[in-house]
């Protein structure tokens, strides 16, 4: 099953990357693309990636994509993914724009066996060619990511519990567990930490048999000494474990409150127009939005105004979004 499979290597396109790229192929907006203009007749194209050593367990490369066609020619124009491995290219997937788009506007997968390469250092090339690009919408690429399946694999994943507490009463969290190997796992800790001051909360040494694909949750009880915000994030390990990369938690945001009540004032001066993404949700929106969800997220109370009032005295923190002004 590919959900018991380990991603340990993504190219998600936000940095560029050492990507060899020729005409009409970009990385941006954290995507690599292809696009039809400039008109070019008679071409091949190709983005290439750096070298990417592939474990002795990997099996399968997950390309997230969109292939956007307009038409096509005789011949028709093509779309490949070629694997190259010792100067030998290898034909993993293609696709002949004649049979029409591939795939979801936000991005379908596509899974590619690579197993014969394990253990190899090797190229991924995106190539399309034929008699006119003008037969071509675009070629969104967004995300690639090489899986395997290792023997002994422990994963920590999202940490749950609460984002806003007081110091007095303190909280708990939950941290999941989850074996991604092929061989059972017990005896391995798990610890607890905040970003803030970088500082250990808990560890906790665990018994307990996780069978493949299976998880198990570790509870983490925490009494803060004063009020601040922090992160809070995990780490499992394990002196059996192949495979490091997955062995921290994504950060969990949490507030510890003070003890006493202060007013906010929230100004929408954002005219109305979707300006920013949001870092959180990768929305398009106004940029009052994403202020109001981060004040929500950290459990602040405030007042949301569409005019500033004209007496603000009353207010201990003025936010204003400064959004796009346009004169018309």
């Amino acid at each position: 099953s590919l959900n018991s499979q380990t991603s340990y290597w993504t190219e998600n396109f936000d940095f560029g990357g050492e990507w060899t790229l020729q005409d009409n192929w970009h990385i941006s907006e954290g995507k690599l693309h292809f696009f039809w203009y400039p008109q070019l007749n008679n071409f091949d194209l190709t983005a290439t990636s750096p070298a990417i050593q592939l474990v002795d367990e990997a099996e399968t490369l997950k390309v997230r994509q969109f292939l956007e066609i307009y038409g096509s020619s005789s011949p028709s124009e093509m779309a490949e993914i070629i694997l190259v491995t010792a100067g030998e290219e290898h034909l993993l997937w293609s696709h002949a724009l004649s049979a029409g788009s591939w795939g979801a506007p936000t991005g379908s997968n596509l899974d590619l066996d690579v197993s014969g390469f394990a253990g190899q250092i090797v190229y991924f090339k995106f190539r399309t060619h034929g008699p006119a690009t003008y037969q071509w919408n675009k070629w969104d690429v967004f995300e690639l990511q090489l899986l395997a399946t290792f023997g002994n694999d422990l994963a920590a994943y999202n940490i749950s519990g609460p984002t806003v507490i007081d110091a007095a009463n303190g909280g708990t969290w939950t941290l999941e567990v989850r074996n991604l190997g092929s061989q059972s796992q017990s005896a391995f800790t798990v610890s607890m930490f905040s970003r803030k001051f970088g500082e250990l909360l808990g560890t906790v040494d665990v018994e307990e048999t996780i069978n493949p694909q299976q998880s198990v949750n570790i509870d983490f009880d925490w009494l803060p000494e004063f009020a601040h915000n922090t992160l809070l994030y995990a780490e499992v390990s394990s002196p059996l474990d192949e495979f490091t990369g997955n062995n921290f938690s994504a950060n969990h945001f949490v507030r510890v409150g003070p003890d006493f009540d202060f007013n906010v004032l929230l100004w929408n001066n954002d005219n109305g127009i979707n300006t920013v993404i949001c870092p959180d949700q990768d929305d398009l929106v106004r940029p009052t939005v994403v202020l109001a969800r981060a004040l929500n997220n950290a459990g602040i109370n405030y007042q949301l105004v569409n005019s500033l009032p004209f007496d603000l005295s009353g207010y201990d923190i003025v936010i204003a979004s400064l959004g796009c002004y346009c004169l018309s």
